[in-house]
């Protein structure tokens, strides 16, 4: 069984990731958080997975035999409704809450739902498994579980005097599960956000340790956690440029792990001012957009001398390995004009290459519905009364997420915050 990256972007802007991007930014977040992408919210999913592939196994089904995938579904519906029944929003959650509201489910009554099998690689599966690869939860591709995948499976399994494999028994032997006068326990006991007891944390952070002892340079980011306030800064609008402030103060002892928090920053920088030209360029293409205009002020120039010192700053930091050539293009450019064109150019030439049709053509728009015009306008009038803060605004409007929130949720669960 092999795995592969399954990346949702956060906005729906970026979904289809018309500039490219996806690679870029995946690079320069492996050089800090690995194990994670922008779908790896809880660590409880990877126990979870790592005790699905444990049951199974000792029920003689592995991975890549038939109708693992399927099984492995089983048992997520399984702790899907326990969690949903303890209060937490797991994923697929809305189509667990119907069955919880019901006074009978058995795993056929599942199965006789089309929608709780859907898209199998969608799920804790599908979202968790690269990432327990790279946890070496499980072995390479997917192929079963490591010694440490084994340790973790059996330390989620046993809490608080509960034994999940009974109940996961009952459940694949088709018992109804809301007969089981002691359900609400189970759910109080493996819900998403239950605590998780002694082994599991220990468990957790020999993998964090053996990650941190696999690439030192990212160790300080497991060894000397980011402090609150620092975290903080970076969920307000008003204090997000401090963020990165704090977090190069934070762990400035460590020069090559600041260059790649500096090369977030910057590339969120230069990327959310790209960002807004091509939305710029897009919504004003808009019909009705186009009767009552845009009215741009000083931004023209503004917009012009902020993405070209930014494309600067990012070649500043990159290091001696170029992977993103659109910085390149636009450190130099000369006007609005012919940065306007350079972008388009780009986004053209970025969509034919993966074989889809650019957005933009001319003066017409090719792709309908790919920028809300009505939510762009009301931004694009907030920085173009006060063009001084546009690389604030747009790093704001188009930020990503660099897991460093991810990272103190995994922390908190291993005992180590």
């Amino acid at each position: 069984m092999k795995f592969t990256d399954f990346v949702i972007t956060e906005s729906a802007g970026n979904s289809v990731d018309p500039l490219g991007y996806l690679k870029p930014a995946g690079e320069i977040s492996s050089g800090l958080f690995r194990p994670f992408t922008v779908l790896t919210n809880h660590p409880a999913y990877q126990g979870f997975l790592a005790f699905a592939f444990s049951f199974l196994e000792r029920n003689s089904l592995k991975p890549g035999q038939k109708n693992f995938l399927r099984r492995v579904r089983d048992l997520e519906i399984l702790w899907g409704v326990l969690s949903v029944r303890g209060g937490d929003s797991v994923i697929n959650v809305t189509k667990y809450e119907p069955l919880t509201g019901q006074d009978y489910l058995c795993l056929d009554d599942a199965k006789k739902r089309p929608a709780l099998y859907a898209r199998l690689n969608y799920g804790a599966l599908g979202h968790y498994g690269g990432p327990s690869t790279t946890w070496r939860i499980l072995q390479p591709n997917g192929a079963g579980l490591s010694a440490s995948g084994a340790a973790l499976a059996e330390a989620w399994q046993h809490r608080n005097g509960f034994d999940f494999a009974n109940l996961a028994t009952r459940w694949m032997s088709g018992v109804d599960l809301f007969a089981d006068a002691a359900l609400d326990e189970w759910a109080r006991v493996y819900r998403l956000d239950a605590e998780p007891e002694s082994a599991e944390r220990k468990t957790w952070q020999a993998l964090i340790h053996d990650l941190c002892s696999r690439e030192p340079l990212i160790a300080p980011l497991w060894d000397e956690p980011v402090p609150e306030d620092v975290l903080a800064l970076g969920r307000q609008v008003d204090t997000y440029t401090s963020f990165f402030q704090g977090l190069l103060a934070h762990y400035k002892a460590h020069p090559e792990l600041c260059r790649r928090i500096e090369l977030c920053n910057c590339f969120e920088r230069l990327s959310g001012l790209v960002q807004f030209v091509f939305e710029w360029e897009y919504v004003r293409r808009l019909d009705y957009v186009q009767k009552i205009g845009l009215s741009a002020n000083t931004l023209p120039t503004q917009v012009t001398n902020d993405v070209r010192e930014a494309a600067r700053a990012f070649r500043a930091v990159q290091g001696s390995r170029e992977f993103w050539a659109l910085p390149g293009t636009l450190e130099n450019i000369a006007d609005f004009p012919t940065m306007v064109a350079t972008v388009l150019a780009h986004h053209s030439a970025h969509q034919r290459g993966k074989g889809t049709s650019p957005f933009i053509t001319g003066d017409a728009i090719a792709v309908q519905d790919r920028v809300d015009g009505q939510k762009f306008m009301q931004f694009f009038k907030s920085v173009a009364d006060a063009p001084e803060t546009l690389l604030s605004a747009t790093q704001w409007r188009y930020r990503r997420n660099w897991h460093f929130e991810r990272a103190q949720l995994w922390q908190q669960y291993a005992g180590i915050q």
